[in-house]
């Protein structure tokens, strides 16, 4: 089940406390520590519930760059059109760790962020996520950024631009044409 009381905490922790104004292209620091529901059979996270902490870490920078409310207000919707994920090691229910979120690159539709878990010092998961906003249609980036009142050039890093290539060269079923 989804953890919408991770959501809910967020908005609250958001609404009623001030924080102060990061920097969209620094890396962005979510501590979690994940529970009893984030584990599988193993005594570990399991491989999806990395993409939901991935989520709630994305939603936490929103809000602290005013993105959330910009959503909310012009009524878009916040997209994944792609991802990539790497594990590495065990990430363990009930002990303290970090998603680390960092903007690496934006074109003409997407934003891209490279996303990690670390627990205990060493990353766990690293994963790139290819996101958007979408209101009839896709919003550029820039778009978003100037409505945010923020000035960033569209800009990808070089290994982003490379795995973007990949997964447009991938074939997709055709039934879906």
């Amino acid at each position: 089940m989804y953890p919408y009381h991770r959501v809910f905490g967020l908005v609250l922790r958001h609404t009623f406390r001030r924080f102060e104004a990061i920097d969209p292209l620094a890396e962005h620091v979510f501590r979690v520590r994940p529970g009893f529901g984030d584990a599988d059979l193993y005594p570990e996270v399991n491989n999806g519930r990395h993409f939901v902490l991935f989520d709630l870490a994305r939603y936490q920078l929103a809000m602290r760059i005013g993105l959330f409310r910009w959503v909310r207000r012009t009524k878009s919707a916040f997209v994944v059109g792609g991802s990539t994920i790497r594990y590495r090691h065990r990430l363990r229910p009930f002990v303290k760790a970090e998603v680390r979120t960092r903007l690496v690159g934006m074109d003409e539709r997407f934003f891209y962020f490279q996303q990690r878990t670390m627990q205990r010092g060493r990353t766990c998961s690293l994963a790139l996520i290819r996101t958007g906003i979408r209101k009839n249609g896709v919003v550029r980036p820039a778009e978003v950024m100037a409505g945010i009142g923020l000035e960033v050039e569209p800009f990808v890093e070089p290994w982003v631009a490379e795995w973007n290539a990949w997964d447009d060269a991938r074939p997709w079923p055709l039934d879906d044409a």
